[in-house]
């Protein structure tokens, strides 16, 4: 019995010396030196494992998995001898068992000896010398006293004393422990707020990085102290427990043993580590506070410096050298119109404008401030957000500074609001007709002026309010007249009101004046129930001076109005709409809209509007998707319009439908079949009337053919499809015939178009082909057409046949010096057998052949001579012959660039489909010439120089104008 209690014993201080975790084997090698202490001390129930079945030995020991550990080990102590007949005192124990027991107790006291040599490594940092002195001292003092006699009834109160006193210096450790763990943690999170408040508290980081080194310091001092104050207090309590069950005990050598002044020292230090610590808590509280309060508000502040030079010549005609070199740095872009008729002068596209008669030497600088509050208050008003931007400009010219735009946002009683202020682009829209001047950002017209919202979300019915108040400037020119202009140049105000009453209904009244011009109101409206949503809208404009009373007499002021509706029920999908635009709502100018100024030139001058001005009627459209083969979608169509008068003779009535079948490998088949009449004519096409909306407009090749006379089949195969045949390849048939009203179909119209996107290992390809060939059967007949088709759609139609082809080819950054990278665009355009047929007369003329050819070819070296230094070389050159030229002479000028495109006969200039394929747009065109040009570009960062050389050549191959530009610019942003 004694032998096994011996064992037990030192199986126990095994364990404490490797730490503790509740008993489990998963986790302890095979082998491991404490393994069949670790098994025996699990087996009699003394440790028990973790609920995730390990047994964690290299974790530490807690002062009370130690106690239960004891405990549960003197409990079993005390059974086995009871069950042996022995008295569970120390009689029991043999002097071999008490000189293991001693010696088990001059390790402890090692132990403690080897704490003044850790703890004057610390002292430095947390302690002073002084305290690790007096505790050395007290140490060798206890070992210089006499050894004891430990007689019966020896004192235990004293015993007692001596445990109470390691139990409070331990206490006293472990919660110095913790709060320095907990400080540690704080601070971390403090230095992390701190490294966000950028160069405000450089000061008070300092203050953190000091104070987080004083805590890490007493932390591991703490974790010492703590280690070896629980090591003592598990040999005294067992001690005790010895020395209380035993009457009269042999002599015990205490000479190693601490007294109860070595434990008072220890609790002492302990008392003062734990006031030091204290005192530190109360400094990081105050940090916290002082970065809390920093934080508060962010700023913020980014701008950018750009300084550029160059020059932009030409010794002849000015011309445009996009369609040579796309993305170009020396382009015009797009603006104003620089050539033709004028002023008034319009916006064109880039490809529409002369490039060589530029200055770009300038300089300018933008600058932004931002505050940022994070948790703004949620009563009374309460500011968020705030920035303002600035701008100046060096030169050409005297310095300028000026205040582009500011901004505030923010909550009253936590209701959001906001005031943005532009000096030439304020935004708002307030309805598809009234006000909307979101998309000028050229712009037409500057608006230098306010735009403030409020969302009353706490107030009945939970208004929005939207306020907008500035100044005009109109941009088109003076010459312009007052009918094509959305605004003058005068003040103007606006102000809507939303009210949300109900979950998904919502109704607005508008408001909106242009001093001196006009002035409108206006009431739109929409409404969601479950598959059904609904829209309203009613503007009346009307010029300035006018009576109010004006607004509800629709024939003393400018209607816009229309219903809407859309159900989504399954498979089924219903649009329908009844719309009246008064004719004054073109070009912006009823609406005082922007984005639908005469400024703008081209189709799509209505912005957003939903129908054209000029147009009275109403429409339905439905489709139906049923689950046939791949799938299967049934469009169909009804629209009724006239102009906005109602006059007869402009009532247009178009119906038809059209259908999807999806077949397999990504083929799809497209049949359909349209009817249009045009004052109870039939017609192939509208040529006017709803040309801007999204009703009653026929363009070649949209979806179904839709606003035609006429019917049609196409094959196709989508490129992107999942199950496509050949990923990346799109290929198009299409077959159709159009009336002229004769009702033979005379038109016909055939298609073939592939392309083709993919890449083959590092090479980038983009091959593509496209026949069409249009024919009119009237066509060497010397037939004449109805008056009423001459009249609508023109005196001459073109039979013709298009080949067109070509093909881009590019690599990837090759692996080499310089990383170089190639590109190569090929295309032509041929259109033979052009034939002219004089509708009126029957005359048929044939015309020359046209073609267009392009070819461009460029190096790129990525890493030009040094890292992020990226080199451009380029030449290209176009050719065509009998083409149509927008400027009346020679190629000076193009349209977009369709090089690419199998969508469209034409290279560059004209589409000439994008009406009808019969017309040819304006004619097959005379124009003949081309433009060849050298293009060299070197970049690194936001340092950019570029050089163009370019000649411009007539028909005959003969120099019309040369035209060379340079530039370099460098922008920097912070």
């Amino acid at each position: 019995m004694k032998k096994r209690l011996v064992k037990l014993l030192a199986g126990l201080l095994t364990i404490l010396s490797m730490g503790f975790g509740l008993a489990q084997f998963s986790d302890v090698p095979a082998g491991h030196w404490a393994q069949e202490a670790v098994e025996v001390l699990a087996a009699r129930g003394i440790i028990i494992g973790f609920p995730d079945g390990t047994f964690r030995g290299n974790e530490g020991l807690t002062r009370y998995q130690a106690a239960l550990i004891i405990y549960r080990l003197l409990q079993q102590i005390e059974e086995e001898l009871r069950a042996a007949g022995e008295a569970p005192t120390l009689e029991a124990l043999s002097p071999e068992d008490l000189e293991v027991l001693r010696n088990a107790v001059q390790e402890l006291a090692a132990e403690l000896a080897a704490l003044g040599v850790r703890v004057s490594a610390l002292e430095d940092s947390a302690a002073t010398k002084e305290d690790i002195a007096r505790l050395e001292a007290l140490i060798e003092e206890l070992r210089a006293q006499p050894m004891p006699e430990v007689e019966p009834g020896m004192d235990q109160a004293a015993l007692q004393d001596l445990v109470d006193r390691v139990e409070a210096a331990s206490i006293a450790a472990d919660t110095a422990l913790a709060q320095a763990q907990q400080l540690a943690e704080q601070l971390e999170a403090l230095v992390q707020d701190v490294e966000g408040v950028k160069g405000d508290v450089a000061a008070l980081t300092t203050r953190l990085e000091a104070s987080e080194q004083a805590v890490q310091a007493l932390n591991e001092l703490a974790v010492l102290l703590n280690q070896d104050l629980l090591a003592l207090q598990d040999r005294v309590t067992a001690l005790e427990k010895a020395l209380a069950e035993r009457e009269e005990a042999p002599a015990l050598d205490l000479e190693e043993l601490a007294t109860k002044e070595d434990v008072a020292a220890v609790q002492e230090f302990a008392a003062a580590l734990r006031s030091d610590l204290v005192n530190l808590s109360e400094r990081v509280s105050r940090l916290e506070g002082q970065v809390a309060e920093l934080s508060k508000v962010q700023y913020s502040i980014k701008g950018s410096l750009t300084a550029t030079y160059g020059t932009a010549t030409n010794t002849g005609i000015d011309f445009d050298i996009d369609r040579l070199f796309p993305g170009n740095k020396v382009s015009s872009g797009s603006g104003q119109q620089d050539y033709g008729a004028g002023p008034p002068y319009r916006n064109r596209v880039a490809q529409r404008r002369g490039d060589f008669n530029q200055n770009f030497t300038e300089g300018s600088a933008s600058l932004s401030f931002g505050v940022k509050v994070v948790q703004p208050g949620q009563q009374g008003v309460n500011v968020s957000e705030a920035s303002v931007d600035l701008s100046a400009t060096a030169f050409p010219g005297p310095t300028t500074v000026s205040v582009d735009g500011a901004s505030v946002k923010g909550n009253v009683d936590g209701q959001p609001f906001s005031v943005v202020y532009s000096s030439s682009t304020s935004s708002f829209s307030f309805n598809d007709y009234l006000f909307a001047n979101d998309q000028d950002n050229y712009p037409a017209t500057d608006r230098q002026g306010f735009v403030a919202t409020f969302s009353g979300t706490k107030l009945p019915l939970r208004p929005e309010v939207t306020v907008v108040v500035g100044q005009a400037t109109d941009n088109s020119n003076a010459t312009v007249p007052p009918n094509q202009r959305a605004f003058v140049s005068a003040p103007y105000f606006g102000i809507r009101t939303a009210f949300n009453p109900l979950e998904g209904f919502s109704l607005a009244v508008n408001y909106g004046a242009n001093d001196g011009n006009r002035a409108a109101l206006g009431f739109d409206a929409s409404l969601a129930l479950g598959p059904v949503k609904l829209s309203a809208l009613w503007d009346s404009s009307r010029t300035w001076g006018s009576p109010l009373s004006d607004w509800f007499d629709s024939t003393l002021s400018d209607w816009a109005y229309y219903v809407k509706g859309d159900l989504a029920l399954g498979p089924l999908s219903l649009s329908a709409n009844y719309r009246a635009i008064d004719p004054e709502y073109e070009n912006g100018v009823a609406g005082m809209s922007s984005n639908y100024h005469w400024f703008y030139f081209g189709v799509g001058g209505n912005g957003k509007a939903p129908f054209a001005a000029n147009n009275k009627g109403f429409g339905v459209d439905a489709k139906v998707n049923l689950d046939l083969l791949g799938g299967l979608e049934v469009r169909a169509y009804y629209d009724d319009s006239t102009d906005y008068a109602g006059t007869p003779a402009t009532q247009q009535v178009a119906y038809g439908v059209g259908a999807t079948l999806k077949l397999f490998a990504g083929f799809a088949l497209n049949p359909f079949y349209n009817s249009l009449t045009v004052g109870g004519n039939v017609q192939p096409g509208s040529t006017g009337l709803g040309a801007y909306g999204n009703y009653n407009a026929y363009f070649y090749n949209i979806p179904d053919s839709r606003y035609s006379t006429g019917f049609g089949v196409k094959l196709t195969h989508d490129a992107k499809a999942k199950d496509a045949l050949i990923p990346g390849l799109a290929i198009t048939l299409g077959y159709q015939l159009f009336d002229d009203g004769s009702g033979s179909y005379p038109f016909s119209d055939v298609l073939a178009s592939a392309s083709y996107q993919g890449k083959l290992a590092f090479l980038n390809l983009q091959p593509y082909v496209r026949y069409h060939s249009f024919s009119d059967a009237l066509v060497g007949t010397g037939n004449t057409r109805p008056a009423a088709y001459i009249g609508y759609n023109g005196a001459n139609t073109y039979s013709y046949t298009t080949f067109k082809f070509g093909i881009k080819a590019a690599t990837d950054p090759l692996d080499i010096p310089l990383k170089p990278a190639l590109e190569g665009v090929y295309a032509q355009r041929v259109t033979t057998d052009i034939t002219q047929h004089n509708n009126s007369t029957g005359v048929n003329t044939a015309l020359p052949d046209a073609t267009e050819r392009y070819y461009r070819l460029g190096l790129t070296f990525n890493e030009f001579l040094a890292p992020n230094v990226v080199a451009k070389v380029g030449y290209a050159s176009y050719r065509g012959q009998n083409v149509v030229d927008p400027a009346g002479s020679f190629l000076t000028r193009g349209y977009g660039d369709f090089s690419l495109s199998a969508g469209t006969d034409r290279l560059f200039t004209y589409p000439g489909e994008v009406q009808f394929p019969w017309n040819l747009t304006t004619g097959a065109g005379t124009g003949s010439g081309g433009v060849d040009g050298i293009y060299l570009e070197v970049g690194y960062y936001g340092l950019t120089v570029a050089y163009l050389d370019a000649v411009l050549l007539d028909g005959t191959g003969n120099v019309q104008s040369y035209g060379r530009a340079f530039k370099i610019s460098y922008t920097t942003n912070f």
